[in-house]
């Protein structure tokens, strides 16, 4: 899909230039451009996540637990309200140059509430599993969540310890400053893996679920739900694809 091929360029450029930015701290000509590859990397990541908070909004109900998907999808988004919000300010922080502490602590702020959000959709991924199951989509993120934990944990120590170091360029000051630059890098590079990995989704779902997808066949999707999923992705005709479910979808039970 052509948002995630732009996603794939835009991110990862994104990425690259702000490592350069970061080797060369004493040019200022990486300025303008990176400033405006941070805006394109967050349109782009902010679309594909309200994608996927409309996904699961329509297709939780199918789900055994509706009420926990729903919570879950409410809880990630909340969180990433406020990913967009703590990247707005470091943004607008980065252009008026103002100091490492301040981008440091924000920094960890924005990674908190990623890891957050990477967590909940964990979680969502469980319980959409029982429509269709991808063994290395779920194992894939959930190994993603895990060393986004931990290196928030590593990153939030080290920015800690930085902030009461004195400022004298120490060894000691280099180094947790270096390792908490690291575990921020990593951790961006984690949230923008992850939130690629929506591919996948955006090609079940664009397609119809299918019959070889769902493992269960205990209750059915009706005409109103069958409209809910067409408001979203629009009209579209199904075909007489024996494999393409048309009026009933079968699917595990809903409690």
């Amino acid at each position: 899909m052509l948002i995630f091929k732009c996603g794939l360029v835009i991110l990862s450029s994104t990425f690259i230039v702000s490592l350069c930015f970061q080797v060369a701290q004493e040019t200022n000509s990486l300025d303008i451009g990176l400033a405006f590859l941070y805006l394109a990397s967050g349109a782009i990541a902010g679309k594909i996540v309200y994608d996927r908070y409309q996904h699961i909004h329509v297709l939780g109900s199918l789900t055994p637990n509706p009420n926990v998907t729903s919570f879950a999808n409410k809880i990630a988004s909340f969180s990433a309200t406020f990913l967009s919000a703590g990247f707005l300010v470091y943004f607008l922080l980065f252009l008026f140059k103002v100091g490492n502490s301040c981008l440091t602590a924000l920094s960890i702020f924005i990674c908190g509430f990623g890891t957050l959000y990477i967590w909940m959709q964990c979680i969502i991924t469980t319980y959409v599993a029982t429509l269709y199951y991808d063994k290395h989509l779920s194992i894939l993120r959930q190994c993603l969540a895990n060393l986004s934990f931990l290196l928030l944990v590593v990153m939030a120590v080290f920015g800690t310890v930085t902030s009461f170091l004195p400022k004298g360029g120490t060894s000691g000051v280099y180094l947790c400053v270096l390792i908490t630059s690291l575990c921020s890098y990593m951790l961006a590079a984690i949230f923008c893996v992850f939130i690629l990995s929506f591919e996948r989704e955006y090609v079940y779902f664009s397609e119809g679920l299918r019959s070889d997808m769902l493992l269960d066949d205990d209750c059915s999707l009706g005409d109103e739900s069958l409209a809910d999923v067409d408001s979203l992705y629009g009209t579209q005709e199904f075909n007489s694809n024996p494999i393409v479910i048309k009026d009933k979808i079968p699917c595990g039970k809903v409690s």
